[in-house]
Order: C-alpha cells, then sequence, then structure tokens
C-alpha cells in the first residue's frame, strides 16, 4: 500500500490490497446482489440511469434496529472482511476518526449514473471509497472530484417570532451551504477540486463535510464503476441511512 496524495481533508491510497486479495474483493462484488434504492431522488439522480447497491450493510459495531435488520456485524468471514481490517488498522483511521464505527456497502454506478456535489450535510466524522471493478480506462468517466478548501457551512441568521403574546428569538444552530452557492465559489474559481479517477484497488479517505462528486460514467464503459463506500460514525449518528 503507497500514499500518493494526503492532505489534512482527505488521503489517497493506492494497492491498498495485494493482488490475490484484490481479486477476492473482485468477486465480492461480483457475487452480491443488487438493488436500486427508490429513495434516492437527490442527490443520485444525474441521469436516465442510478446505482445500485447492496441490500446489506457491513458494520463494526452497533445494534440492531429490528430483526430483519439488514446489517452484517464484522467479521462476517466474507473477502470485505480484507478491506475493513486495512481501515481500521491505517493511519487516517487512528489519527482521525479514532473510536468510531465503519458501514460498508457495495454501489454499482452504470453508464450514465454519477452522484451529484454534496458533503453528507457533515452528519459523519468521515467516509471512504475502495475501487473494486477489475481494470479501468481514464475516458470511462466516473472520477471523484473533492473540493479542496475548507468552504465552511454559514449560521442561519436569528429568527424571530410571536410566542404568547411576546417576540422571541431564536437561534438557528446548523448551518447552510447551498448548490449555487458551491456552484458560484467554483465557477469564479475561489476555489479548487481534485480530480481522483476511478483505479481498481485504489483507497480514498475524506474527512466529513468536505464537498464532492462522482462524474457520470460515460456511455463507453463496458462495465459498472463498482466501489465499496462507508461512513465513519460515532455512537449518536443516526443510522437509518443504512436502510
Amino acid at each position: 500500500m503507497r500514499v500518493t496524495k494526503q492532505t489534512d481533508r482527505y488521503v489517497i491510497l493506492d494497492d491498498v490490497l495485494p493482488p490475490e486479495q484484490f481479486e477476492l474483493m473482485v468477486e465480492y462484488a461480483a457475487r452480491n446482489d443488487y438493488a436500486r434504492n427508490p429513495r434516492w431522488i437527490k442527490p443520485w439522480d444525474l441521469a436516465d440511469e442510478m446505482p445500485w447497491q447492496t441490500g446489506e450493510t457491513v458494520y463494526t459495531r452497533g445494534k440492531a434496529l429490528h430483526a430483519q435488520d439488514p446489517r452484517k456485524a464484522y467479521p462476517t468471514g466474507l473477502a470485505v472482511d480484507l478491506l475493513i481490517k486495512k481501515i481500521l488498522d491505517s493511519k487516517f483511521y487512528r489519527e482521525h476518526v479514532p473510536e468510531t464505527y465503519v458501514t460498508a456497502r457495495t454501489y454499482l454506478h452504470p453508464p450514465g449514473s454519477g452522484l451529484d456535489w454534496h458533503d453528507d450535510e457533515g452528519r459523519f466524522a468521515g467516509a471512504y471509497t475502495y475501487y473494486v471493478h477489475p481494470r479501468w480506462h481514464a475516458s470511462w468517466g466516473g472520477e471523484l472530484m473533492i473540493v479542496e478548501d475548507v468552504l465552511g457551512r454559514p449560521l442561519l441568521p436569528e429568527k424571530r417570532h410571536m410566542r404568547d403574546g411576546r417576540v422571541e428569538t431564536v437561534k438557528e444552530t446548523w448551518d447552510v451551504l447551498t448548490k449555487d452557492d458551491l456552484s458560484e465559489l467554483l465557477m469564479n474559481g475561489a476555489t479548487s477540486t481534485e480530480f481522483v479517477f476511478a483505479r481498481p484497488n485504489r483507497l480514498v479517505f475524506m474527512l466529513g463535510g468536505v464537498w464532492h462528486r462522482v462524474n457520470v460514467v460515460k456511455r463507453n464503459a463496458p462495465f459498472a464503476r463498482a466501489a465499496i463506500a462507508g461512513f465513519f460514525l460515532g455512537d449518536d449518528d443516526q443510522q437509518s441511512f443504512w436502510r
């Protein structure tokens, strides 16, 4: 495993697993069952096609939500354990997201699909993407684009309303940065982006709150962009998005 690029917001690692273990990961992705999630309207719907996902999520810690919970506890006895162990042993995990637990789900982006700009609403400590297609070409698209700069989410202004005949002031506690705001920053050159190709056996770590997108997979790609992706969560983070 080698570090291709490292910043204080993201890390790109290549040749993460030995060739024989990477082959097991490719087979793991190929043998999974996939379905489309009808709840995904934004930001997934960039074209006529939508990504496919596995029905279950692997996780390293946490309680089952219900009897039919699709999550699967680590270690699973499957090839995905090889990746999760690498993640838990990584310098990024130890230094940036220690004590969090890790989720893992496989996604397929067929030609015509992509992922629009988003920052996961700053809900998680971080995220990662690991590419498990057997080969890829620079002309096939599907690149991960990462905003290099810290943009922040400016606080919403205070609001005033009437309550019991009195004017009360409510201080908003969440932050907002719209896609229009981001577009203006990018178009005016106020920030820059990193262009990460979907190289097989490449692992990309990102801290929470980093704006990113997946470029549309080109129609000339002979197969889908395949990636195992997940989040680093604390015990208090909401988990409903897993299902």
